[in-house]
C-alpha cells in the first residue's frame, strides 16, 4: 500500500511539474496529447482513449471529444460525440471498414476529475491513427 500511494504521488508531481499557472490564475499545460492505450474497432468495437503526457496516461484527466472513422477510401463511416464521462469506447458493433481513425477535443481544455479543474492545453487535443 505505501508503494501504491508513493507512486501515486510521484506521478501527481511529475504531472503537476510542466503545468503553467497563468495570470487569470488558470493552469496550462501544452505538452499534454491524446493517447491510445486499446484498439480492436474491426473486430469488437473497442477504443479505449486517455490523457498522455510524454506518452505516459494520466488516468484522472479527460476531455469531451468527437471521433470519427474512415474507411480505405476516405469515406467517414462513423462518427459520433462523447462528453468524456469515460474513455473506453464501445461501439454498438464492430467497424470492421475502418481504416483511420481521428479524435478531436470539443474544447482546448481537459478537466482533471478529481478537483474539477480546467487544464488549458491551448488548442484542441487531436489524434489521427491508422486502424491494424
Amino acid at each position: 500500500m505505501k508503494t501504491l500511494v508513493t507512486t501515486f504521488l510521484l506521478v501527481v508531481a511529475l504531472a503537476a511539474g510542466a503545468q503553467t499557472r497563468l495570470p487569470d490564475g488558470s493552469v496550462q499545460d501544452l505538452t499534454l496529447e491524446l493517447g491510445v492505450r486499446a484498439e480492436a474497432i474491426k473486430q469488437s468495437g473497442i477504443l479505449r482513449l486517455c490523457v498522455a503526457k510524454e506518452g505516459q496516461c494520466i488516468e484522472n484527466l479527460t476531455l469531451g471529444f468527437t471521433v470519427r472513422v474512415y474507411d480505405v477510401k476516405g469515406v467517414e463511416v462513423w462518427n459520433s460525440m462523447w462528453t468524456g464521462r469515460s474513455l473506453d469506447l464501445k461501439f454498438k458493433k464492430p467497424v470492421p471498414t475502418a481504416h483511420k481513425v481521428v479524435v478531436e477535443a470539443t474544447a482546448a481544455q481537459v478537466v482533471n476529475k478529481l478537483t474539477g479543474n480546467p487544464i488549458s492545453t491551448g488548442k484542441p487535443l487531436k489524434l489521427e491513427f491508422v486502424v491494424e
